[in-house]
C-alpha cells in the first residue's frame, strides 16, 4: 500500500507575507563590512553637509532667516510653552520636526537663530539622502546609480532657492524620506521608526504612503510602518479639524494645473527651476516633449524588464510624482502659478521637490532593469549618463546662480535693530527676515 502525503495548506497570512516580500525585498548579497560602511556614510554626510552650508546660497542662509522659521516657529518657541507648540497646527497640519528644532534654537542667543535653523535643516536633508542610498540597495544593484539618486536629494535642480537650509520647506524632503524608510526592510529599527513618526507628523502628504505602510505590516520588523501609521493617523485627524487659510481665492484651472505640472516636474527635473524661465515659452513645447520622452523611456523600461519589486517602485515613483504635484498645485492654486507668468515656475518652486525626486526614482529603477545585452549597452550607458549629467548640472547651477543668494537684511542686523527699538522705549522689537516683507514682533523682554 502506497502512502501519500500532502503539503500542509499555506495560510493566508503566509501567502500575504510571501507576496509582500516579493514586492519589498531584502538587499541581495552579503552586507559590506561595518567599518567600511560607517566610514563611507560619515564621509558622505560631511561632504553633503559641507556642500549645503558652504556653497553661495547655503552660506547666505547662515545669516538670513526664512519665512515661517522666524515668523512662526521661532516666535512660538520663544513666547509659548513647548508642549502647546508641538500640538498646534499651522496651515492646516502639524509641523512636529520644525517645532522640535525651534525649541533648542530658541535657547541659543537670538543672533544664532538663523544658523541654528540652517544647520538643523541641512542635517535632516542629508539624513534623507543617506536613507535613500541605504534603502535603495534592495532595488538598485548598481552603486553609482544609488549614489546619484541620493545625491539628487542634496543637489536637486528644483532646490536652488526656497527649499535651501530651512525647516519651513523641509517636509517636501521628509515625504521622500518616508517613502524610502517604508521600503527599507533591514533598517535600524528605533532611529528609522522615530524618523517615520516625526516625519508623518510634519508632512500632510505623508498620508499618500499609507498603502505602502500597510503592505509593510505583512512582513517582520513592523516598528517603522507602525510608527508611521500612528503619526499619519494623528496628522489626518488634525487635518480634519484644523483651519487652513488659503493662499488665494483664484479659481482652479485644470488646464493650467496640467501645464504647470508638466513644466514643474519633468522639465524642471532636467533643467532646474531657474532655467525654465529662459526656455519656456521661447522654445515652445519642444523642451516639454523632450523632457517627457527622457522620463518616459526609462520608466517604460522598468515596467517591461523589471522584476516585481522594480515594477512596484517604478509605478509608485511615477504615480506619486504626478499625484503630489497635482494635489500641491490644486490645493495652493493662485494666478501667480499660471504658466504664462514671467518667471513661469520660480513662484512656489518648492512644489517641484518631492515630485522630481519620485520621478528620478522611477527612472533609476528603469535604468537598473535594462538587460546588459550587447546591442543595448550603448543605450544603457547613454541613459545613465543623463542622470550623471543632471547631477553635475545641478551642482553647477547651485554654485553659479547669483539670483538665489539671499541679500536682504542680515539676521544679526535685524536683531540689533530690534534691540535698539526696545532701548528707545518701544514695547516690542520688529525682526525683519527673508523673503522680503516678512517680519515678526517680539516683546522686548525676550530681546
Amino acid at each position: 500500500m502506497t502512502v501519500t502525503t500532502e503539503d500542509p495548506p499555506v495560510s493566508g497570512a503566509r501567502r500575504l507575507a510571501a507576496f509582500a516580500g516579493s514586492l519589498l525585498p531584502l538587499p541581495a548579497g552579503p552586507p559590506a563590512p561595518r567599518g567600511r560602511t560607517a566610514t563611507g556614510y560619515a564621509l558622505a554626510f560631511v561632504g553633503a553637509l559641507g556642500f549645503l552650508l558652504l556653497y553661495p546660497a547655503g552660506r547666505a542662509r547662515l545669516d538670513h532667516l526664512w519665512a515661517e522659521d522666524g515668523a512662526r516657529f521661532l516666535l512660538d518657541a520663544v513666547t509659548r510653552p513647548a508642549w502647546s507648540n508641538l500640538v498646534a497646527p499651522y496651515g492646516g497640519y502639524l509641523h512636529a520636526l520644525p517645532r522640535l528644532v525651534a525649541e533648542p534654537v530658541a535657547l541659543l542667543p537670538l543672533e544664532w537663530a538663523a544658523a541654528g535653523f540652517a544647520v538643523s535643516a541641512a542635517v535632516l536633508r542629508v539624513a534623507v539622502a543617506l536613507i535613500t542610498f541605504a534603502a535603495s540597495g534592495a532595488y538598485l544593484r548598481w552603486v553609482p546609480l544609488r549614489f546619484a539618486l541620493a545625491a539628487l536629494v542634496v543637489v536637486l535642480p528644483a532646490g536652488n532657492s526656497e527649499p535651501v537650509n530651512n525647516m519651513t520647506n523641509l517636509h517636501w524632503f521628509l515625504l521622500y524620506g518616508m517613502f524610502w524608510a517604508l521600503l527599507w526592510r533591514n533598517a535600524p529599527r528605533v532611529p528609522l521608526a522615530l524618523f517615520a513618526f516625526l516625519a508623518a507628523l510634519s508632512s500632510p502628504l505623508g498620508l499618500l504612503l499609507v498603502p505602502v505602510a500597510l503592505l509593510r505590516l505583512a512582513l517582520p520588523r513592523k516598528e517603522v510602518p507602525i510608527a508611521f501609521l500612528v503619526g499619519a493617523l494623528v496628522q489626518g485627524v488634525v487635518m480634519l479639524f484644523a483651519e487652513r487659510t488659503p493662499y488665494s481665492h483664484d479659481a482652479v484651472d485644470p488646464v493650467q494645473v496640467a501645464l504647470a505640472s508638466v513644466l514643474r516636474v519633468p522639465v524642471v527635473a532636467f533643467t532646474g527651476s531657474e532655467q525654465v524661465a529662459r526656455i519656456y515659452p521661447g522654445q515652445g513645447n519642444l523642451p516639454v516633449l523632450a523632457a517627457l520622452v527622457a522620463a518616459a523611456v526609462p520608466i517604460a523600461a522598468g515596467l517591461w524588464w523589471g522584476d516585481r519589486a522594480g515594477r512596484l517602485v517604478a509605478v509608485l515613483g511615477a504615480a506619486l510624482s504626478a499625484i503630489v504635484i497635482v494635489v500641491s498645485l490644486t490645493a495652493n492654486w493662485a494666478a501667480v502659478l499660471q504658466v504664462q507668468q514671467p518667471d513661469v515656475v520660480l513662484a512656489g518652486q518648492r512644489y517641484s521637490i518631492a515630485p522630481c525626486l519620485f520621478l528620478f526614482t522611477a527612472m533609476a529603477v528603469g535604468l537598473a532593469s535594462v538587460p546588459a545585452r550587447r546591442w543595448q549597452h550603448l543605450g544603457v550607458v547613454a541613459a545613465r549618463s543623463v542622470i550623471a549629467f543632471v547631477v553635475l548640472v545641478s551642482v553647477s547651477q547651485h554654485l553659479r546662480d547669483p539670483a538665489v543668494v539671499l541679500t536682504g537684511v542680515p539676521w544679526g542686523d535685524s536683531v540689533a535693530r530690534a534691540r535698539a527699538q526696545c532701548a528707545a522705549g518701544g514695547p516690542v522689537g520688529r525682526l525683519d527676515h527673508e523673503p522680503v516683507t516678512w517680519f515678526f514682533e517680539l516683546p522686548c523682554r525676550h530681546l
